[in-house]
């Protein structure tokens, strides 16, 4: 987990008040008392603390990295439409309707994909609430936009120290997705944070990225 990472959870989900809340609504029950009809605040030690931003960063990096895989397979989908159509998809049922022409794919994803940060399974309700009060609640699928950008070119990924991405942020599970008609096409998604979701390695926008000028087409 790197220092950015922790950072960008501390910074979004992990206030004082809704670990407060988290600690309050387990303890409910506990802490009212028939002839009191309020809450008796209860400040959770640094053990609970610590182990509340560890189970979120964990959170967090699970749904990155799943979205992440996700994001590549819509990747793997557009460049299979762009070889065989020879042009990029306009829309998502466009792509949905070139799914169903090709048969059943076991690496097509569902379109659109299910949010994994709003999976039950790896959210906790939590977690899901503090989302939604950001102001950035994650869909039941991921959303997809897909852009004509004509100034996309064979140097976009050399550009990424430099550039700044449009967007640059969505809500979590969102799958960016553009083009410049014909030669490039580059994707990336939003994380936990609503950013880009970062390369560990690279320290840099996870982007997928294919240059087709030299098709000769």
């Amino acid at each position: 987990m790197t220092a950015r990472t922790v950072h960008l959870i501390s910074k979004y989900f992990v206030t004082v008040l809704a670990i407060t809340s988290y600690f309050n609504c387990a303890r409910a029950d506990a802490q009212t008392m028939p002839s009191q009809p309020t809450t008796r605040q209860i400040k959770p030690s640094k053990q609970q603390l610590r182990q509340l931003i560890l189970d979120l960063q964990v959170t967090a990096l699970k749904c990155d990295q799943k979205t992440a895989g996700i994001a590549k397979q819509v990747f793997d989908h557009v460049d299979a439409f762009r070889l065989k159509v020879k042009r990029f998809p306009n829309s998502v049922s466009e792509m949905k309707k070139f799914t169903s022409q090709r048969g059943e794919n076991p690496v097509t994803p569902a379109l659109p994909p299910l949010n994994p940060y709003n999976d039950s399974s790896m959210v906790s309700k939590e977690l899901r609430q503090e989302l939604i009060n950001a102001g950035t609640p994650p869909s039941e699928f991921c959303k997809i936009i897909i852009e004509n950008d004509p100034y996309l070119s064979a140097s976009f990924p050399l550009s990424l120290n430099n550039v700044k991405l449009n967007p640059a942020s969505a809500e979590p599970g969102t799958i960016v997705i553009k083009h410049n008609g014909g030669l490039y096409l580059a994707m990336w998604c939003m994380g936990f944070s609503s950013k880009p979701i970062v390369d560990e390695k690279a320290h840099l926008p996870l982007v997928f990225f294919k240059d087709y000028s030299s098709l000769g087409e």
